[in-house]
């Protein structure tokens, strides 16, 4: 318990961000480790809970202490992230005292190097308000996952990150990532696959942005993207099954409305043409210099194609990688999943 106590008496000798506040503390000495039950991180100002945590289990990584190192795995259960643009704001305004007060609490919470994290049951979600109804914010939910090789080396430099939950508590989402931390900028790929979306659940945030809506339809997604050398680039693949694009009640008032409305109609066209009901294209994309680009030519290419004769293949198409440079020697721990 004086761990708790300690770390609540530094939040309070600083001015910190957000502060921490810890229920109970257990401790299993057969096992090496100890958990933490009912953690609660809120900012300071707006008393806003950003981080809730059920079980945080921390205990000695085994495998590593037979192979000479002292590291710590790490498992997570039901914990609940909640951001808004307020908590978001506050953390970008002070970017230096945010990472200072990540580093204090990292460094009492988990004094031992973590070499892996496992996530069970868990959320994530985001809202413009914290009074807005759970059922209409942008949620994932029932995460689990494993984050790998936290404490990377030059022989073994790759991070390995393989998430999958539930977005608006239905569709299939899967994240696969790998992360070198050793290279200079940072090097990443990941691939992403989001599987039966409802599409009017998204109608609450586009009529906000967009003057467009679903009322019907189904979205399937599949994207690989990569950074290496400060340069971004990847693809993304959108399937849209059996989609209105406008709702017969929408009214448009203003000419750019009026061509979102004859793009959309020509979209529904396509869809009513297809054999399968399924718009879908390859869309190309990089961002360099703060220049993004898209390749739109191509996407609308290959969407009446596939309309109309050649089929775009559902699937991460695993034509993006990392360089050799930033895969070296490294070795799959057991268990772990790309």
């Amino acid at each position: 318990l004086w761990i708790t106590e300690e770390f609540l008496k530094s939040n309070r000798r600083t001015r910190s961000i957000y502060s921490v506040h810890i229920s109970q503390l257990g401790i299993s000495l057969f096992r090496g480790a100890y958990h933490l039950h009912g953690i609660e991180a809120k900012l300071k100002k707006q008393e806003q809970v950003f981080f809730e945590g059920g079980l945080v289990d921390v205990s000695v990584a085994w495998r590593d202490i037979f192979q000479g190192r002292m590291t710590t795995d790490i498992v997570l259960e039901n914990a609940r992230v909640m951001l808004t643009p307020q908590i978001l704001d506050a953390f970008k305004k002070a970017p230096k005292k945010a990472e200072e007060d990540s580093k204090k609490a990292a460094s009492k919470l988990f004094p031992v190097r973590v070499e892996r994290i496992d996530i069970h049951n868990s959320s994530f979600q985001f809202a413009d308000l914290v009074s807005i109804p759970e059922a209409a914010r942008w949620r994932m939910t029932k995460i689990d996952g494993r984050a790998s090789n936290l404490t990377p080396s030059a022989e073994n430099p790759l991070t390995l990150v393989s998430l999958k939950g539930a977005l608006f508590d239905k569709a299939f989402v899967r994240l696969a990532a790998q992360v070198n931390q050793i290279s200079k900028p940072l090097a990443w790929k990941a691939d992403v696959e989001l599987k039966d979306f409802n599409l009017p659940d998204a109608n609450g945030w586009l009529i906000q942005k967009l003057p467009l809506t679903f009322s019907a339809g189904k979205l399937d997604l599949f994207s690989e993207v990569k950074s290496e050398n400060d340069k971004i680039e990847g693809y993304v693949k959108p399937f849209f099954k059996k989609a209105v694009v406008i709702a017969q009640q929408q009214h448009f008032i203003s000419l750019k409305h009026f061509g979102i409305e004859l793009s959309t109609a020509a979209i529904n066209l396509i869809l009513r043409d297809s054999a399968t009901h399924t718009l879908a294209t390859k869309a190309l994309f990089s961002y360099e210099n703060g220049e993004f680009k898209l390749n739109s030519a191509k996407a609308i290419s290959d969407a009446i194609k596939n309309g109309f004769s050649e089929k775009i293949p559902e699937g991460i198409d695993d034509e993006i990688s990392l360089t050799r440079d930033n895969q070296k020697k490294f070795t799959r721990s057991q268990g772990d999943k790309p």
